[in-house]
């Protein structure tokens, strides 16, 4: 990753729960009207992030494999080709998640588009769960956007403690999380920069992919553990500015300390939170056998 400018105070983003077709054509051209809405939304908008594997559904019951190998793309490609030529017109950085077609693999994949229209950056996702996919390589995808260190990953790829350390030692300052994910637990997501000692935007989809429901949760979150910016239920674009600011050793040092209580304190909570669960369902049992 090159790193020729100064960071600006500032980077405007925007991060989509999108609602796929079935139809790649009809989700790429959803793409495109998102992109030109966000854009005259937020005449300053530098950065758009979009979900994983947006161009279709994720998930097709008893055929994801069959399907995934039908509308799978070459990285570049006629939707890259496409989305390279919005970002050119709009002066903006887009990032989308799609199928990739690789000689007879197909990858799960993110790409990155600058203001050129040039993809200065391909995450494949190795932490895999979905056989429809080949995993990719086990690595650290950076870019830069406007000189603001920004790192990738794909969903299940935060289960990965390897890459967590990876992404803290490299020091971004924003993750850009793509997911294709049914949760709505905001305790989750608002601890996500602080697993990454970094600002965390999700990207996300809001769909019905029998029998699987994804409620559409997109979050932005800060290195402090608070969440800055939620919403969910709904295809829809949530802008945020984004404050870059590269604190020194100390204060990175007592922010990852203050940090390191508030995950353990949640932690706590959960397990406290479980045992009680636990034992009510105890307590109802012996009620009922009396």
């Amino acid at each position: 990753m090159r790193e020729n400018r100064r960071p600006p105070a500032v980077l405007p983003v925007a991060t989509v729960a999108m609602t796929p077709d079935l139809d790649p054509a009809k989700s790429r051209a959803r793409i495109g009207e998102l992109i030109v809405a966000a854009k005259s939304r937020r005449p300053d908008l530098r950065l758009i992030l979009f979900g994983e594997t947006i161009l279709g559904w994720f998930h097709k019951k008893g055929e994801s494999a069959a399907y995934h190998q039908r509308i799978a793309e070459t990285i570049p490609g006629p939707t890259t080709n496409y989305v390279a030529g919005l970002a050119r017109e709009h002066d903006l950085y887009v990032s989308f998640g799609l199928s990739e077609r690789h000689g007879k693999r197909i990858y799960n994949s993110q790409v990155l588009i600058d203001p050129t229209g040039e993809i200065i950056a391909t995450h494949r996702k190795f932490w895999m769960r979905s056989p429809a996919f080949h995993a990719g390589e086990r690595r650290l995808t950076l870019a830069d956007v406007d000189g603001v260190r920004v790192a990738i990953l794909v969903c299940a790829d935060a289960r990965s403690f390897w890459l967590m350390r990876a992404i803290r030692r490299a020091q971004p300052d924003i993750v850009l999380a793509s997911l294709a994910d049914y949760g709505t637990d905001l305790r989750l997501n608002r601890m996500m920069g602080a697993f990454y000692d970094a600002w965390n935007v999700v990207a996300n989809r809001c769909s019905e992919e029998p029998p699987l429901v994804w409620p559409g949760l997109i979050t932005v979150t800060d290195p402090w553990a608070r969440m800055r910016a939620h919403e969910i239920g709904k295809e829809q674009t949530l802008h945020f500015r984004i404050p870059i600011a590269r604190p020194r050793a100390i204060g990175r040092l007592a922010r990852r300390t203050y940090v390191l209580f508030r995950l353990i304190a949640l932690v706590i909570g959960f397990a406290a939170a479980a045992f009680g669960r636990s034992l009510n369902r105890q307590m109802r049992g012996r009620s009922t056998a009396g």
